[in-house]
């Protein structure tokens, strides 16, 4: 360990991880860029403009060490970049794809080549959405890194400035307001308009949305025209053959415009976040990769057939169901007294010519173009076709309420006199005198309508058989649209994924040659995930597939994504989940009060709580609410984040369809009095504010909020402060919730940043080879070397005791209990 204690031992490693790029960065923000090339050589490869002299010249990538740049793709022919624009204090650079000089469709896949950054020098790359950029770069295919380091202005300014998703509805309304008064201000002729530079009095005036445009209209007051992007959007590559130069300069707007950004923003961040460790963080996360084999393709041609297939099944399933009602035409009792088929529109038009006799529902249906039925699960009359049950009574549709389930007044009465009444106190949404009609639940509570029963969010009903069907035909279509729910949802980004193979010409992977190999039809390839290291205002990274990927069940179509990242022969995936990472911060902040381990009742059971004795936080909770443990785990962190009894209630109903309102709210109001107490206003206690007391987290909550309602909130380990937008000084005591849940979920950020730099320190201290891969929340993946592997692992288990005892030290606390120096769980994949 370095310096007379932890803290300073993470002071010298974030600053030996860190100093160099970040010495870089800010000489980058002090310097201003040349002018913009007035034309732009048509030649592949990359162009060097000199700032200073003028000299233009073909040269092999940019020279500098630090650069500012943005990428354009051509989005119709792919993921390959077509023209790219970098610039540095000295000179401009153009890059232009040899598939836009010659036109080949063998020139199409060449990726960006940028210099590496090896030789002791590192690299620095400065973009908006830089993750997206990285992944056009030759050099970052490789499985010992590329040199380059990436700083993001867009997640520099989402960790200062950034919107919480509370906000986000708000700050448009102003906005909008804010376009009227000035387009009516200048249609006026008035020239007192409002300026961007007035006083800041809410937090409309300290926040912006993330894209470019916005965020240098906030940072620098400064418009800028993005109209010519849509070449690139919607264009085909005669538009950017046609309009080269036009395209190049747009691009290098982009980059002047980012630089601009760039200078405002990185002294705000650096003030926000002084630590060494959260830049060094912040830079190690932009640099995840995934290695994949031939499995992967496999993968995707298997997921598509299978759903294709049972996409054909559930059609001809639905078709089917169609053509047995439609067969009721001319028997009027028959579907009249039917409380599904009833529903549906039975009109004949005598007129009609095709499907002369058919009536109006299954005309509607027809597609005349392919001739045939067009019905799927989407389609109005699907639950109808497949006579859908909510708790045992028919579905039925009601325009204002969306899908209800209908109860005779009969077998209400009767069910009234039971002890266990499946419908509780639920009361109806419409009585028509002889039918009462209950609203289907909606996880977003009684005000919302149930769209479509079929949908994702239902399949835990049709699971647990709340939503059924007398049919064996609506049975087996159910469980193909269940099979397939994952799938449908998350193909567009899976089958989106960029992955650039080994026989590439532009990269080398430096993995074992596949062809060496013993098995057949070996090959490699590698995945950049498009990260943006601070995604969120609580600094956590977003990423649309990878950090988003459920675990893999055997009866849903593409859940094994994560299984499809394989390391190549020689190596080893070793990975770390650090136990319950979010809920030990929390309680420790708790216990901090005490000085002591264990002091709250929180803490407790934290530390000493088991799942087989049903003494930990997860099993309480579920033996209050009456549900899983799994299902209480989700009640307990989204209380910690700040919800209250209202989501917990809506929580409660989603997961117990047959629970009413009442009950549900009964029991989230017991669950809240027993875990966050009960509330004590200002004027009662010494506080002046409210206080919670009486219950097992009311300790950690009073800290949390002591925090989270402070002059200037900052995480309590690293000192990173809270986004203008959501300190007090310009919401008053508004969006509290998000306020809480960022002091948990930032400080979950200060511990992976901690966790990552400690890890980058010992690999590059006893020269373990190993490389960072991806970090979803409180997992982290290291690609080691066989021979490594159990090092790794070993400095996973070091990095994770460094930084807990961080956390415990800088909250007071001056030692860590036993059962706290091995707390995350090791894995290997092969």
């Amino acid at each position: 360990m370095y310096g007379d204690n932890i803290e300073e031992h993470f002071m010298r490693i974030g600053l030996e991880q860190s100093s160099t790029v970040l010495a870089k960065a800010e000489q980058l923000a002090h310097m201003d860029l040349p002018a913009i090339p007035p034309s732009w050589q048509r030649q592949a490869g990359w162009t060097r403009y000199d700032g200073v002299t003028g000299e233009v010249m073909q040269v092999a990538h940019p020279l500098e060490d630090a650069l500012v740049f943005d990428v354009e793709v051509l989005v119709s022919e792919g993921h390959y970049p077509t023209m790219a624009v970098a610039a540095s204090s000295k000179a401009w650079y153009a890059w232009t794809s040899p598939y836009v000089i010659s036109g080949k469709e063998t020139d199409k896949q060449v990726l960006i080549p940028m210099g590496g950054g090896g030789g002791g020098n590192p690299r620095l790359m400065v973009g908006h959405n830089v993750g997206y950029d990285r992944a056009r770069i030759a050099e970052e295919y490789n499985q010992r890194g590329s040199g380059i380091h990436y700083v993001d202005t867009m997640s520099l300014h989402i960790a200062v400035a950034g919107l919480c998703s509370q906000q986000r509805p708000a700050w448009n309304s102003a906005r909008k307001k804010q376009q009227e008064k000035l387009l009516a201000a200048s249609e006026q002729h008035m020239i007192d308009l409002p300026s961007t530079t007035a006083a800041a009095h809410s937090f409309f005036d300290v926040s912006a949305h993330n894209n470019l445009k916005d965020v240098a209209k906030f940072h620098c007051d400064l418009d800028m025209d993005k109209t010519q992007r849509s070449y690139f959007v919607d264009g085909s590559l005669q538009d950017i053959q046609d309009h080269f130069d036009s395209l190049m300069t747009y691009c290098a707007q982009d980059v002047l415009m980012t630089h601009k950004v760039y200078q405002a923003v990185l002294p705000k961040f650096r003030r926000n976040c002084p630590h060494p460790v959260s830049f060094a963080g912040m830079v190690q996360m932009g640099s995840s990769f995934l290695t994949v084999t031939e499995k992967w393709e496999r993968y995707l041609e298997r997921s598509v057939q299978k759903h294709k297939e049972l996409d054909d099944m559930l059609d001809i399933k639905l078709q089917g169901l169609a053509d047995q009602a439609k067969s009721l035409v001319d028997s009027e009792e028959k579907w009249q007294a039917d409380p599904w088929l009833s529903q549906l529109d039975w009109f004949v038009n005598p007129r009609q010519r095709k499907l002369k006799g058919a009536p109006k529902w299954y005309k509607d249906a027809y597609d005349t173009k392919s001739g045939k039925l067009k019905i799927t699960t989407r389609s109005r009359i699907a639950p109808l076709l497949l006579r859908l049950k909510w708790q045992g009574y028919p579905l039925h549709y009601l325009p204002r309420h969306g899908w209800c389930y209908k109860v005779t007044k009969l077998e209400r009465q009767k069910l009234q006199v039971l002890e266990d009444d499946p419908l509780g106190k639920k009361t109806p949404i419409l009585d028509d005198g002889d039918m009462l009609y209950y609203k289907v639940p909606h996880k977003d509570g009684d005000d919302a309508n149930c769209g479509n029963p079929l949908a994702k969010n239902y399949m835990d009903a049709y699971e647990d058989n709340t939503l059924s069907s007398e049919y064996e035909a609506a049975k087996e279509a159910l469980e193909l649209n269940a099979t397939s729910a994952y799938w449908i949802s998350s193909r567009e980004r899976i089958l989106g994924q960029f992955v650039v193979w080994d026989d590439n010409r532009s990269v080398d992977l430096g993995l074992p040659s596949a062809a060496a190999t013993e098995a057949p039809n070996k090959k490699y390839g590698m995945i950049l995930p498009q990260m943006v290291a601070m995604g969120t205002v609580t600094r956590r990274a977003v990423e649309r597939t990878w950090l988003t990927a459920s675990n893999a069940k055997a009866n849903r179509i593409g859940s094994e994504l994560k299984s499809m990242v394989q390391a190549p022969e020689g190596y080893k995936i070793v990975g770390a989940d650090v136990d319950s990472e979010e809920l030990w911060i929390s309680s420790v902040i708790g216990d901090a009060q005490f000085g002591f381990h264990g002091a709250t009742a929180l803490g407790w059971m934290t530390l000493q709580g088991t799942k087989s004795q049903g003494t930990d936080l997860h099993s309480k909770t579920a033996s209050i609410l009456g549900i899983s443990r799994n299902k209480a785990k989700i009640f307990n962190y989204a209380r910690i984040y700040g919800a209250g009894v209202k989501y917990a209630t809506s929580l409660l109903l989603q997961y117990s369809q047959a629970m009413d309102t009442e009950t549900a709210k009964t029991r989230a109001l017991d669950l809240y009095s027993s875990t966050k107490g009960e509330k004590e206003h200002r004027k009662r206690n010494p506080f002046k504010r409210i206080f919670w007391h009486g219950g097992s987290e009311s300790y950690m909550f009073n800290a949390l909020e002591d925090i989270a309602l402070s002059e200037d909130p900052r995480t309590p380990v690293l000192g990173c402060a809270v986004t203008d937008a959501l300190k007090p000084k310009y919401t008053k005591d508004k969006f509290l919730t998000s306020r809480i849940n960022w002091v948990v979920q930032s400080s979950g950020v200060d511990y992976l940043h901690m966790l990552l730099v400690s890890m980058a320190h010992l690999i590059d201290r006893y020269s373990i080879d190993a490389r960072f891969m991806l970090s979803v929340h409180d997992e982290v993946r290291y690609l080691s070397s066989e021979k490594d592997q159990h090092r790794t692992a070993l400095a996973l288990q070091v990095a994770n005791l460094w930084t807990r005892a961080m956390f415990s030290y800088k909250l007071g606390i001056h030692n860590l209990p036993q059962r706290d120096t091995c707390s995350c769980v090791i894995d290997f994949c092969f």
